[in-house]
């Protein structure tokens, strides 16, 4: 009886913990921190890689493990003394599943070199999208960001960026490594001591894009929060005009 109660404990104690790891996610899912959620063209080219990767993956998977069970079931053994039919090789199919993925794989490679070059650039030099990019340096320290904008004045913890606009991204730290992401707008990149990297954000629709340091960077990491508002060209010249130099 002892074992049975045991173990009875140790299966609902499994399936809360299953359950927990399921809904965990749901809040971030369900919030404006989720990349899957895009705010703008940098997140719609992440999106289209994740589900082009995932469906890809997902074929895989229902392909690879539907041939093992339908073998291990077609040619399983019936009784002890049977022995099932011996297959020595089959060159077409041998073929097709050395180039099947080669192919898969080349697309994909180009899907992902093609937008991945993309979101760390932005949009090609000369054409109009690139240029309205404006840039915006971006200083991480502990425990807090500051942006300098074109005209030489500079917020704290909150970015303002006009809408439909690119905005050319450069980071560099102070002190220690940080990471400045904000996942609906697709920017991820770190903050180096010395060393200045450069990223690619764009917001496609007005509104609060909310991000945070991904580099543990001290006692204070949970407090290096990034706001972005989105707002309109009108407004970001307004809000612009009105920081300290």
């Amino acid at each position: 009886m002892r074992r049975s109660h045991t173990g009875g404990r140790l299966a609902v104690a499994l399936g809360v913990a299953f359950a927990g790891a399921l809904l965990a996610p749901l809040p971030v899912f369900a919030s404006n921190t989720n990349f899957l959620n895009g705010g703008g063209p940098p997140v719609d080219r992440i999106d289209l890689i994740w589900n082009v990767f995932l469906i890809c993956a997902s074929v895989v998977l229902v392909g690879v493990g539907g041939a093992i069970v339908y073998a291990a079931f077609r040619f399983r053994r019936r009784s002890p003394d049977e022995m099932p039919k011996q297959v020595h090789g089959n060159s077409r199919l041998e073929l097709a599943w050395t180039l099947g993925p080669f192919v898969v794989l080349a697309a994909l490679f180009v899907l992902n070199l093609v937008n991945v070059g993309y979101l760390r650039h932005g949009p090609t030099p000369g054409t109009p999208a690139a240029r309205q990019e404006i840039h915006i340096k971006v200083v991480g320290r502990q425990f807090y960001w500051t942006f300098y904008y074109p005209n030489g004045k500079y917020s704290l913890r909150t970015l303002e960026i006009p809408v439909n606009v690119p905005i050319e991204i450069s980071t560099e730290s102070l002190d220690v490594i940080h990471g400045f992401w904000v996942p609906n707008l697709g920017a991820k990149i770190d903050a180096l001591p010395g060393i200045v990297n450069h990223a690619f954000i764009e917001a496609g629709s007005m509104g609060t894009y909310n991000g945070q340091c991904y580099e543990f960077c001290g006692v204070g990491h949970d407090q290096m929060l990034i706001t972005v508002k989105a707002v309109s060209m009108a407004q970001y010249l307004s809000y612009v005009q009105h920081l300290t130099t």
